[in-house]
């Protein structure tokens, strides 16, 4: 077989991404299988399975580039103490590199041809390379940087690796020590510092006022050994790779020079990076990642009674679990799941437990990246993460997906299960509507209307709302067209578990509500009757703002209560944005309420439901350290796994927050650019 280059990880573009070449030596072409192994089993499931690497994967490109040896194994040169070689067992290998075994060396070292060959097999395989991690078959140990290469022993296990990928992507100096005392300038690796003074420490963010500093100083200068926690009385709950202070000991000496941590990834290998080292990895490798916060959807993927928050970007998921009042990396994918899904920039999710084991499941629907259109159903793999296990490819049977389909997640037939409904007025002529049944591995067509759906003429315009407005079990369709007509319509439409029955229809007017264009509606049990109502709000076609509360009896609307003008509390108007929530836990749909265009600030607000009335309270521009703005969007969930729906998760570009909206609106925690929780101090 040729030499070749295999993509491990496609990431984006080359040149988009920081482009990691892994390249091997000393293995013959019947050998190909341990170098195989080792990109797979130690870099791929090892280093990018582990704390950075794995929350940060999206910005690495990662290619295995196969070459052939003469010989199996490398050249080992072995020297005295005083440097001198006494000894070279030559190997005929592709890069010519040379493994020494010692420390003062290296480990490993270049022959003489090694950067013109390495030169010419990157520019034929990898012209984008950024870093090359040469993999050397050798069962010794050894890890060494040289600008931006890498090297490793096929011995050297991923915590090598990884500590060597910190040197070159990190610039991060080693934090172990021997003996000797440093004596020159500070130094530029963010990681190490000469410097005692509290007030200008590189890294003083991330130090507790309680901690001293110095935190460890070396009693005996010469001996080697790097100072752990020394001055005072190490608190019970100190963390030896997290929480930070001012360690002496780094950069190969004793004294003199100082670290971070008592033993970060840049010391020992395994330990993950301290929190200089991790937001320094963080810094320089997020433009590449492409990561914002923009595309957020929350679910209990788990079963834990607690919803997680699952990030979008382009090609990749990552996955965070709720934890208290804080986020935490449990999973994430770049590229694809295994099953297979491809992700894009233009997947849409939809999340229901359409399996019925009490967690939630992902549907994700792309109809815009690819020639056709494409549905997958994504379930928990349990390890944290997701996997396919159905995809429908252009259709299923009974309906032809489109570019403009739309889904809506309800339990139509009362089986406990979340089914999909999808309608499509704008690719056909008529417009179509099909109620997909969820198997729970797959779905089924119940049933397809063709331009009329239990007596409504189907049009572009009409907005399917789901929900149990009878109380049954089946959740039921409100229906509502503002703008294809001379008249407004609403429509309840009963579910039979296999279909749609008309049950009340309105025309321009609903009980106590002159329905108008721009009528926006919210579906939600709002009474605690066990039937869904609605929530309806116009700011647009009148001259004052009004809300409405229409509840179900099971067969007609109700007029409960009408605003106009104003809640208690709230003052509405025209940019007025709603949605549902339970922000105290008694099974009543209230509402969360956004604002940023009618006033000189932004305001956001809940209004919780009586049964019969509102209450509301807002805060305005700022909540705690979230500032309020244009851009922000708002996810109502439970990530606490209390009784109702009080959570929210409000996201931008930069920025993602978590706020308790009882008893009153209050951010619970903030993150910035990405989610981590440091033990002290942050990232900005």
């Amino acid at each position: 077989m040729p030499e070749s280059v295999t993509t491990l990880q496609p990431a984006g573009s080359p040149g988009a991404k920081r482009d990691i070449a892994i390249v091997g030596d000393g293995f013959q072409e019947g050998e190909q299988s341990l170098f195989n192994d080792y990109c797979r089993d130690t870099v791929m499931e090892g280093v990018f399975r582990q704390d950075f690497y794995y929350e940060a994967a999206q910005a690495f490109n990662i290619y295995r580039v196969n070459l052939f040896s003469a010989d199996s194994g490398v050249t080992t040169n072995t020297y005295d103490a005083d440097g001198n070689l006494v000894n070279s067992v030559h190997r005929d290998t592709r890069l010519d590199t040379i493994f020494t075994g010692m420390w003062a060396r290296c480990w490993i070292e270049d022959g003489p041809s090694t950067s013109s060959r390495l030169n010419m097999v990157l520019s034929a395989f990898v012209p984008d390379w950024d870093f090359v991690l040469i993999v050397v078959n050798s069962t010794g140990f050894g890890g060494c940087r040289r600008g931006n290469r890498l090297y490793v022993t096929r011995g050297a296990d991923w915590s090598v690796v990884a500590h060597e990928f910190g040197h070159g992507f990190g610039s991060l100096a080693d934090e172990y020590c021997r003996p000797g005392t440093f004596s020159g300038s500070e130094p530029q690796e963010v990681n190490v510092t000469a410097n005692m003074n509290r007030s200008t420490l590189k890294w003083r963010q991330f130090v507790s006022p309680t901690t001293p500093v110095p935190t460890g100083v070396n009693p005996n200068p010469g001996n080697g050994a790097c100072t752990g926690y020394n001055q005072g009385t190490r608190p019970a709950l100190w963390s030896s790779d997290l929480d930070a202070g001012l360690f002496e000991g780094a950069k190969y000496q004793d004294s003199g020079i100082y670290r971070p941590v008592e033993n970060c990834r840049m010391r020992g290998n395994s330990p993950q990076f301290d929190p200089v080292c991790y937001t320094e990895m963080r810094r320089i490798q997020h433009p590449f990642s492409g990561q914002t916060f923009n595309h957020v959807v929350t679910g209990d993927f788990n079963g834990d009674g607690r919803d997680e928050v699952l990030v979008h970007n382009e090609n990749s998921i990552q996955i965070y679990q709720a934890s208290g009042n804080q986020l935490d990396f449990v999973a994430g994918a770049v590229e694809r799941v295994p099953g297979s899904w491809q992700f894009a920039s233009g997947d849409k999710f939809y999340v229901g437990d359409f399996n019925g084991d009490g967690k939630d499941e992902v549907i994700v629907y792309n109809s815009t990246n690819w020639n056709q259109e494409y549905l997958g159903l994504l379930v928990d793999d349990g390890d944290g993460g997701l996997r396919l296990i159905r995809r429908y490819d252009d259709r299923m049977p009974g309906w032809q997906f489109a570019r403009d389909d739309t889904f809506a997640v309800a339990d139509f037939n009362g089986d406990g299960t979340d089914d999909l409904i999808v309608s499509n007025g704008t690719n056909w002529s008529p417009a179509y509507l099909g109620m997909l049944r969820s198997t729970g591995f797959g779905f089924t067509v119940a049933r397809r209307y063709d331009g009329v759906l239990a007596g409504w003429q189907m049009r572009k315009g009409d907005r399917y709302l789901p929900g149990d407005f009878n109380g049954d079990g089946r959740d039921d369709l409100y229906v509502w067209n503002g703008t294809d007509w001379s008249v407004r319509y609403l429509a309840m439409l009963h579910s039979t578990g296999s279909g749609y029955a008309m049950v009340k229809r309105y025309d321009n007017t609903a009980p106590g509500w002159s329905m108008a264009k721009h009528d926006q509606h919210v579906v939600g049990d709002f009474t605690g009757e066990g039937r869904d109502d609605l929530y309806v709000f116009n700011g647009d076609d009148w001259s004052k703002a009004y809300l409405g509360m229409l509840s179900s009896t099971g067969s007609e609307l109700s007029m409960v209560n009408r605003y106009d003008g104003n809640a208690p509390g709230w003052q509405m108007r025209r940019h007025d944005r709603h949605w549902a929530m339970d922000v105290d836990g008694n099974g009543r749909t209230d509402l969360l309420v956004y604002n940023y265009q009618d006033w000189s600030t932004e305001y956001l607000g809940t209004m919780v439901s009586t049964g019969s009335g509102l209450t509301c309270n807002w805060r305005a521009d700022w909540l705690g350290e979230w500032n309020l703005g244009s851009v922000d969007q708002f996810e109502p969930c439970n990530y606490e796994g209390a009784s109702g729906r009080r959570d929210v998760v409000v996201h931008n570009d930069n920025w993602l927050g978590m706020i308790r909206a009882t008893p009153t609106l209050s951010l619970q925690r903030l993150y910035y650019r990405w989610i981590h929780n440091y033990r002290q101090g942050r990232n900005w």
